[in-house]
């Protein structure tokens, strides 16, 4: 760091001088001389006992105290300042980074101004290590973590000062740990280690230690430096928030004892009233303490938590997951969304608790589905479970499409079957209850808005009673809560729907799928709003509308049966190699070779029906089925290759250059040879590296051997074969490219 030049000191003459007299007295003369010879020899680089005096009493006071100062209040800002979210793991220190330092913007700033002063005009000053310091911390404070540590490493290295260098050591460690450089983080830990700290200092390199094993993921020995940090903190806000963060960890480790007791230290120590009613909360979830004197009841009752019923239910949720009552913890969990309007974050907890409850261990996937799509939503994606949530949805997502497609399709089907006038009723029943469902909702929707109308009345009126205006809150869509309750009932029900004429009457997937059955004796709840149909309410249209769904005629029940085999075959794959249901994959591909005995998934539905029941006496009657029926089948050969064990060495080098000679061959034009050394590579090197390249070159040559026809059927049968090649995207190209072609001819 460059120091400016230091200002030139300013004279004050006698005032005779000043007032034009030239006459001095000898006293005035010596005396202005001497502080004339004071000032030059108090030069900054001057290491005469006077300058240095001169330096250390103006850099202490003109600059370092104050500094200090500047910095405790930004440190104290920062403090009160910090985001935590005491539903998630809480840092055992907060974090620090660009975005916090806002708030303390101006103290950190005039921290720095004033420790630069001390490095730019008093470098012979013993306070400068010191200042550099308080530069380095307040660099550290703003995220500029990179100059830090550069800083430190220079206190570290030219300072005499131990308590000097001991902090830098610890602010060291600190930006290590925020630059997420455990490996440095830990050696300067060691080196601490073996300097006799203050007590200040102690403090500060296990608090600093355990966030780093915080990060690391090791509860155990942070949880255990925390504990060696508490005697050296002061009853009050910073160390219940350490105790609370211990309790997490302790938490995390299973140890519900000692959760429990660091919980209950909380609020030994003067805690805000959220860090007290989580502390108390998740006392109560370790199960420790007088429930019949403090329980969730209570609690619930309490008209400060009204705000907080969300996350009160959430942890009786918890509570009853960890008793295995799943049914009851559906319920809370239900609740707790229900007062969770407004909080994103918590409504993401509460989602995904409910999807992981469906998913795993209900087994209700369509309803996990339904879960997850509301998580995604509402998660950060900057939050660490977001990549596994974000993919569990979309196999889950996967899943519940085929299984809607299922339904809808064996619905469609059962009502085809159905004749003509037993047909029309139920299609009649299915669009009354459809608008009696509809009028319900507006009903509802009205009675929401006629309140929201006398809230704002009352409110308008007492706004005037004291004094107000009166003019807020009179209609119902300036009211805020009316407005967003009606919203998310709207969004409930219908899902989000484009702003058109009759949007109610929008084909939805599901009117079949959802249907009742023809026997229902359902009719719906008769309200002031029951429909009434008449010709002109357009029934007749909507049954036409229905009807033209209905698979009628071979080729329509054709294409109908092909969706549903297609959906059961994704199903059984999700089963099994996504969601690792064994016994339902294998269900789901019996039902799958049993109803469509002719489908061209069999080959794979017998290899995963293998897999499925692998160690049991089932596997080898899959085996042998496969071979015996498909024996020159991709899944023949890798079900073969499994038994036999990987090629050698020798033997992939061989199927390489066999495959060169015939791709070269095709090159050439010589497509009958070609083909007769791709034959042998599939037939003597079965589960080669390059099968897929063998496999598609086949599929080429076959289009130049046999035409285009054969080559169609060629694509489809590779692409079935190897879905999980890298050569399957252009294999598809080709395939829709020879489809268009044929296409083409046939108009």
């Amino acid at each position: 760091m460059t120091a400016s030049p230091s200002p030139r000191p300013v004279l004050r003459f006698p005032s005779s001088v000043r007032e034009g007299r030239t006459a001095w007295s000898l006293p005035s003369l010596v005396l202005f001389s001497g502080i004339l010879l004071v000032l030059t020899a108090c030069s900054q680089y001057n290491d005469a006992p006077a300058s240095r005096a001169f330096h250390n009493l103006t850099a202490r006071y003109n600059a370092l105290l104050q500094a200090r100062e500047q910095l405790g209040e930004a440190e104290k800002l920062l403090f009160r300042n910090r985001q935590d979210n005491y539903a998630q793991p809480l840092a055992v220190l907060p974090p620090l980074d660009s975005v916090a330092a806002q708030a303390a913007a101006t103290q950190l700033d005039a921290a720095l101004k004033k420790a630069s002063l001390v490095a730019e005009r008093h470098q012979n000053s013993k306070w400068l290590d010191d200042a550099y310091l308080l530069i380095g911390q307040v660099r550290m404070y703003r995220g500029d973590f990179k100059n830090a540590i550069e800083t430190f490493k220079y206190i570290n290295s030219t300072s005499d000062d131990d308590p000097t260098r001991q902090a830098a050591l610890v602010g060291l460690m600190r930006a290590y740990v925020e630059t997420e450089d455990y490996a440095s983080g830990l050696r300067v830990a060691e080196l601490l280690r073996t300097l006799p700290l203050s007590r200040d200092h102690t403090r500060d390199y296990y608090l600093t230690k355990a966030l780093l094993h915080q990060r690391r993921g090791e509860a155990a020995t942070a949880a255990a430096l925390i504990e060696e940090a508490l005697p050296l903190l002061p009853k009050g806000e910073r160390k219940a928030r350490l105790l609370y963060a211990q309790g997490q960890l302790y938490d995390a480790l299973g140890k519900s004892d000692k959760a429990a007791a660091s919980y209950a230290a909380v609020l030994n120590n003067r805690p805000p009233y959220d860090l007290a009613f989580y502390a108390d909360l998740n006392r109560l979830l370790n199960g420790t303490g007088d429930e019949k004197a403090f329980n969730f009841a209570r609690m619930l009752d309490d008209r400060k938590n009204v705000d907080l019923k969300d996350r009160i239910y959430y942890a009786m949720a918890t509570k009853e997951l960890g008793r295995n009552n799943h049914r009851q913890a559906s319920e809370y969990l239900r609740l707790s969304v229900q007062h969770a309007a407004g909080k994103p974050e918590q409504l993401a907890l509460t989602y995904l608790k409910l999807a992981e409850l469906s998913y795993d261990p209900l087994r209700q996937y369509e309803a996990a589905a339904a879960y997850y799509d509301s998580t995604v939503a509402l998660l950060p994606p900057s939050t660490p479970d977001y990549p596994r949530v974000a993919e569990r949805q979309k196999v889950l997502r996967e899943f519940a499409k085929h299984q809607t497609t299922l339904r809808t399709e064996d619905s469609l089907q059962r009502l085809a079957r159905m004749n003509p006038a037993e047909l029309d009723k139920f299609l009649e029943k299915i669009l009354l209850d459809q608008r009696q469902r509809e009028a319900d909702e507006v009903a509802r929707a009205q009675r929401i808005a006629a309140q929201a109308q006398q809230e704002s009345q009352l409110t308008a009126s007492t706004n005037a009673a004291f004094g107000g205006n009166g003019q807020t809150g009179l209609w119902y869509f300036y009211n805020a809560n009316a407005l967003s309750q009606g919203k998310q009932e709207f969004q409930r029900r219908w899902g989000n729907r484009p702003l058109e004429d009759n949007w109610r009457r929008s084909s939805k997937e599901n009117t079949f799928a959802d249907a009742p059955s023809s026997n229902s004796g359902q009719t719906g709840t008769t309200t002031a709003a029951t429909v009434v149909p008449t010709a002109a309410d357009g029934l007749k249209a909507e049954k036409d509308k229905l009807l033209a769904q209905l698979p009628f005629g071979t080729q329509a029940l054709a294409s109908s049966k092909q969706r549903q085999e297609e959906a059961l075959f994704q199903i059984g794959k999700i089963y099994q190699l996504n969601l690792r249901e064994n016994e339902q994959a294998a269900r789901t591909f019996t039902q799958l070779l049993a109803d469509f005995p002719q489908t061209p998934h069999e080959p794979e539905a017998l290899y995963l029906l293998a897999l499925a029941h692998e160690g049991t006496p089932r596997q080898a009657d899959f085996r042998q089925k496969l071979i015996q029926k498909y024996p020159d089948s991709y899944f023949a050969r890798l079900i073969t290759r499994g038994a036999e064990g990987p090629l050698t060495a020798g033997a992939q080098s061989a199927a390489q250059r066999l495959y060169t000679e015939a791709y070269t061959l095709y090159g050439e034009g010589r497509y009958d040879d070609a083909f007769t050394r791709t034959e042998q590579g599939l037939r003597d090197y079965p589960g080669n590296a390059l099968e897929d390249k063998y496999a598609l070159l086949r599929t080429m040559l076959l289009g130049k051997l046999q035409g285009p026809g054969p080559y169609q059927q060629a694509l489809t049968k590779f692409i079935q074969d190897y879905p999980a090649s890298p050569l399957i995207a252009m294999a598809r190209e080709m395939l829709a490219s020879v489809t268009q072609s044929a296409s083409t001819r046939g108009n």
